[in-house]
């Protein structure tokens, strides 16, 4: 199983002692995620601290997309790029971050994604959008529901610093979506509308899972 670069793997060391320490964090059910194989993880996003704490729950190497902006200082390049994120440009955004979730799904490669495509303003879950449909037909990955309790009030919107608030990251059980026989042939409306079932179920099973 590959664990990834050194200095990912310090960097991981680094972010699960603060959530351990500074958030008294509490990961569940960690050993549901597959080791290897190309892995969707869907989560609920809730605040700038998601991503990091995500990846450092996760066993294996993660992977997170970015806008292109965020990397034009040569330092910071060199950062996020060490950290796995993939830089996306901000036209057509959508577009430039499906492409780089397929290719990397296709290298075998857990790739992080909030269905809800932003964060939430007040904690609570929000309806997926269909980009994840969509990654999810074409890729046809496995799918691995995450859920992180108490992000809404460690960091809420308007923030700039992290508050010790307890934390908790629940992992779901992996699965395949079942899509209709007929998913080739489908077009304009009647495709959007299987994409956006595929987010709602992703949600729904996010939403099933509890910090306790």
């Amino acid at each position: 199983m590959n664990q990834g670069t050194l200095w990912y793997q310090f960097c991981r060391g680094i972010y699960r002692l603060y959530f351990r320490l500074y958030h008294r964090g509490t990961i569940r059910n960690r050993d549901r995620l597959p080791s290897e194989g190309g892995v969707i993880l869907a989560a609920n996003h809730v605040s700038f601290i998601d991503p990091p704490l995500f990846g450092a729950a996760c066993r294996r190497e993660a992977f997170f997309m970015a806008r292109d902006t965020l990397f034009r200082h040569p330092l910071a390049n060199w950062i996020l790029r060490s950290w796995n994120c993939v830089p996306i440009k901000r036209e057509g955004g959508d577009i430039g971050a499906m492409r780089a979730a397929l290719r990397m799904l296709g290298e075998g490669k857990a790739v992080l994604m909030f269905p809800e495509g932003t964060r939430s303003k007040d904690g609570q879950l929000q309806e997926a959008r269909a980009g994840i449909g969509m990654i999810v037909a074409r890729s046809r990955a496995t799918i691995m529901p995450m859920r992180i309790f108490g992000a809404d009030k460690a960091m809420p919107r308007g923030t700039s610093l992290p508050r010790p608030a307890k934390l908790t990251i629940t992992f779901g059980e992996p699965f395949q979506y079942p899509f209709p026989a007929n998913l080739d042939e489908l077009r304009g409306e009647a495709l959007k509308a299987v994409y956006l079932d595929v987010g709602c179920g992703i949600m729904r099973r996010i939403a099933a899972l509890t910090s306790d």
